[in-house]
């Protein structure tokens, strides 16, 4: 298990969202992305050193939430990029898991899922990216490209990006993308 950091650096919680999910939720932004697309909407997140101090009191604030509301059904990790804040990302998710076993865990990662999930050289030796996969329900995985752009497209801002459902793709070793039941 992780232990909590006093120097973890997260950007912001947005509740309410209807847009980064299926169904009701919070999301989570963690602050630092190593890919900085261009037009990226979210550009203030991308430096290490911004955001805001995250406390155990901001994750007791995002849980509280959870009680307060229900009917949420899922916890969404935007940035940055979650997986490059892995320590804090895996945190809050195992944290919520253990409270919200059965709601909905979205991340959103500028990585392809193949790097991570599929045993990459790139993230092999990274063992708590692993721990993350194995606990999100679906990731919103590529980089925001420009030259793709579609605002028609749900729950993703360009084409080339998947909505994958990650428990069917681990078992079947195949990318299975996400489909709203």
């Amino acid at each position: 298990m992780i232990q909590f950091n006093h120097s973890w650096r997260y950007a912001g919680i947005e509740f309410d969202d209807i847009a980064n999910g299926s169904g009701l939720g919070a999301v989570f932004f963690t602050q630092y992305c190593p890919h900085h697309c261009h037009k990226c909407h979210n550009p203030q997140t991308w430096s290490m050193e911004g955001g805001k101090q995250f406390t155990e009191a901001v994750l007791s604030q995002l849980l509280q939430y959870y009680r307060d509301i229900p009917y949420a059904s899922r916890l969404t990790l935007s940035g940055g990029d979650p997986l490059a804040s892995p320590n804090l990302t895996y945190y809050v998710i195992s944290k919520f898991k253990e409270c919200y076993p059965d709601k909905k865990i979205w991340l959103y990662t500028g990585y392809c899922f193949e790097e991570i999930a599929f045993n990459s050289p790139i993230f092999q030796s990274e063992k708590t990216i692993q721990n993350i996969v194995h606990l999100c329900d679906v990731i919103v995985d590529g980089k925001f490209l420009t030259e793709q752009r579609d605002i028609t497209l749900q729950f993703k801002g360009s084409s080339n990006q998947r909505i994958i459902n990650v428990k069917e793709t681990m078992i079947h070793r195949q990318i299975i993308l996400w489909k709203e039941k």
